[in-house]
């Protein structure tokens, strides 16, 4: 009996899900590759070494048709943090605050970015709007009241912005006509800032945008009786895979 690598099956089941069969997956799929490698190898010491730990109990979450060719994965591979989500951000806030005390890092909170700017065909840096300090709850709408304006110059610009989750009118606009017509009524498994605004300002300024209808969406199922942000949403990942009906069983 031959028991295929881990390296191997992962890659499979990343390519079956993701299909990579557009001309500009070229570079979705190298960087696929290199994270499963990644992943496979040394990512596992190398979050040891920064203090996090896995439960010893694999899971199973986004089952496919178990094979490593279909949507999904084709075995458990649904790693869980001793500490769950805040044991993971722990360590790389400690490692972002002491870069900021050493003056590697500069914070600039209520900063909202309105355009790219360029220097001949090279993105330079950003510009945009300084809005009125807020204090409001985690994930609730804050003030967008504008109270100056910043320019920053950089070598290099990295734009990390989220998705697009919070704002439904997007999500209409690039839903997959292979799915028929888009939900009447939407609920969200994200806060109000999720609002994809980045994508066209980046797209202003000569970025290339692909996979608009590729969306990645979460069965968030349920609206939440004590909600936080807009339309907020209750997430459900059970361990099984789900099978969700309307009331007449569609």
């Amino acid at each position: 009996m031959r028991i295929r690598d881990s390296h191997a099956l992962a890659l499979e089941d990343w390519m079956g899900t993701a299909a990579f069969d557009r001309e500009e997956d070229y570079w979705p799929r190298k960087w696929a590759e290199a994270y499963v490698a990644f992943a496979a190898g040394e990512k596992r010491p190398w979050l040891r070494k920064r203090g996090i730990q896995f439960f010893p109990i694999v899971g199973w979450a986004e089952r496919g048709g178990h094979n490593a060719i279909g949507h999904g994965n084709s075995v458990p591979r649904f790693h869980i943090t001793w500490g769950t989500g805040p044991a993971i951000v722990a360590p790389f806030v400690d490692r972002v605050q002491e870069a900021a005390k050493q003056g590697f890092v500069t914070f600039k909170f209520r900063h909202r970015v309105n355009e790219l700017t360029k220097s001949g065909a090279a993105i330079d840096g950003v510009r945009g709007d300084i809005l009125e300090p807020s204090d409001v709850e985690r994930g609730k709408k804050s003030s967008r009241n504008v109270v100056g304006t910043f320019e920053l110059k950089a070598q290099a610009v990295i734009v990390a912005s989220g998705g697009i989750g919070a704002n439904h009118e997007l999500v209409r606009k690039n839903w997959p006509k292979r799915l028929g017509e888009p939900p009447e009524r939407m609920i969200t498994g994200v806060p109000d800032h999720v609002d994809g605004r980045m994508l066209a300002i980046t797209e202003a300024a000569g970025g290339n945008i692909i996979n608009r209808d590729r969306m990645w969406h979460y069965v968030e199922g349920i609206k939440n009786w004590r909600p936080i942000w807009t339309a907020h949403a209750i997430r459900i990942l059970p361990g099984p895979s789900s099978l969700w009906l309307d009331a007449r069983g569609k």
